[in-house]
């Protein structure tokens, strides 16, 4: 197994690529927080996993509001022990067109999507110079690298955001020795496709070289590679995986 009772974070982890992320840590041997507002599928699948003697919490934690953020996290270490990893993995879609987009539609997706990447990685810190060590590993998107497809623009922001925040962290949490690295998937099949009608998610899918959308595992995958020591000499690393729809 890739880790030995190390505690990570996964932010938005009740649901869709949260979720698989969660279940591959807890395959590997970390033990994990589950940050989500969904209450009800979160403690349900924190439940079904420590059945089996599995180390994993819920957090009610809307990752938007700074204050519980900083609660939350003094909570998890309080429950769980030292943090080593975290997974800022929470996030919304929107398809609004630009003249249509609100202040507040915009407000929100720059709360929930970008300034949680941010906030959580500052909240960990004192715990991962604690450890001498730390693994931050942000979601991003294809829409971060080109603009989107059929997603609203402010999704493409945020994502692009976090592509500069994990270049800017990387460099200066390194003489921490933490590891700070962003995954930019393509369309992946989970519930924030809800968003788009079944003819345009056909279209996503022909469009994929390799002919498939996705799936949650795909992207959970590399996420725990990237948070053991297996890829410790990797930072500031920005990994497309996407099917072959951008390249570069």
């Amino acid at each position: 197994m890739l880790f030995n009772g190390e505690v990570a974070i996964v932010t938005g982890g009740a649901r869709g690529i949260g979720r698989a992320i969660v279940e591959e840590f807890v395959k590997e041997g970390a033990a994990v927080a589950v940050y989500d507002i969904d209450d009800a599928e979160g403690q349900s699948f924190v439940r079904s996993m420590t059945k089996d003697g599995v180390k994993a919490a819920y957090f009610h934690c809307d990752v938007s509001k700074v204050s519980e953020i900083e609660k939350t996290v003094t909570s998890t270490a309080e429950e769980l022990g030292n943090i080593q990893i975290l997974v800022n993995n929470a996030g919304i879609l929107h398809s609004t067109k630009v003249e249509d987009i609100t202040e507040d539609e915009w407000d929100r997706m720059m709360a929930i999507n970008l300034k949680s990447v941010f906030f959580m990685s500052q909240k960990v810190l004192p715990y991962f110079k604690k450890n001498g060590s730390g693994k931050i590993v942000n979601i991003s998107s294809l829409a971060g690298r080109m603009g989107g497809i059929a997603n609203g623009l402010g999704y493409s922001a945020t994502k692009a955001g976090i592509i500069g925040l994990t270049f800017g962290l990387a460099r200066r949490l390194a003489g921490y020795k933490v590891n700070v690295n962003a995954v930019a998937p393509g369309t992946t099949e989970t519930d924030i496709l809800k968003a788009f009608t079944t003819e345009k998610i056909q279209e996503l899918r022909e469009s994929v070289p390799i002919k498939r959308l996705g799936k949650p595992e795909d992207i959970a995958n590399l996420v725990v590679f990237l948070s053991s020591e297996k890829a410790s000499f990797i930072t500031g690393a920005v990994i497309d995986i996407n099917g072959g729809m951008f390249t570069g």
